[in-house]
């Protein structure tokens, strides 16, 4: 029995229509553009030093947002950073989209008994600035008072700086687990409700003045 053959103009047809579908799909599944993420985002990976360092004990407090030393307790955040910071409410898109970006910075975490002292990707850096941004329900607990990584972060919303494996060169492998907190954050900014809130205005200082939300 002769088989039927399927015209080479079909069989095109059908290759160009899922190739858009899985175009159309990805950028479903991205909250940002793609141009916008090459520009804000893409710019922490140029950033020599942020200032700051990531570590397992303490007040949570290490965050590139407020850098800090010996010398100045209060230090300029790299310009890559006050970038994302000035989008406001734009901003929330993109650093939602990075939380999975394995890319490596030059952001150390100290490690701890298990982990060795590690480059965290890119991912944990927008984490941290998303953190510092939004706050409170749902994300975390305004009443909370805990110290440490992650501390009153609600579960499912806060991976850690080792989370990753493999890490070789300029990249990681991603845990599934940032994944799980990625949906999260997806899911309460698609539902809106996420409100940017602006991190300097809480420290009323000259260092920051020309970062503060501007008074109407």
């Amino acid at each position: 029995m002769r088989q039927a053959t399927v015209p080479a103009a079909t069989m095109l047809l059908v290759c160009f229509m899922l190739v858009f579908l899985q175009i159309a799909g990805a950028s479903q599944n991205q909250l940002s553009s793609s141009s916008e993420y090459r520009k804000y985002i893409d710019a922490l990976l140029g950033v020599k030093d942020f200032g700051t360092h990531y570590y397992e004990d303490g007040a949570a407090d290490a965050t590139v947002l407020f850098p800090s030393s010996t010398t100045n307790p209060y230090g300029r955040p790299a310009d890559a950073v006050v970038a994302i910071v000035r989008l406001r409410q734009r901003s929330l898109p993109l650093l939602i989209d990075c939380l999975s970006d394995t890319r490596v910075t030059t952001v150390v975490f100290d490690g701890n008994r298990i982990t060795k002292a590690m480059n965290v990707p890119l991912g944990y850096v927008c984490l941290d600035i998303l953190m510092q941004t939004t706050g409170g329900n749902p994300v975390s607990d305004p009443e909370c008072a805990d110290d440490g990584p992650g501390a009153c972060m609600n579960l499912g919303f806060y991976f850690r700086p080792d989370d990753y494996e493999n890490c070789w060169k300029d990249e990681c492998l991603l845990r599934p687990w940032v994944k799980v907190v990625q949906r999260n954050w997806k899911r309460q900014y698609l539902a809106r409700r996420l409100r940017f809130r602006n991190p300097y205005d809480q420290l009323k200082i000259e260092e920051y003045k020309d970062l503060m939300t501007p008074q109407r």
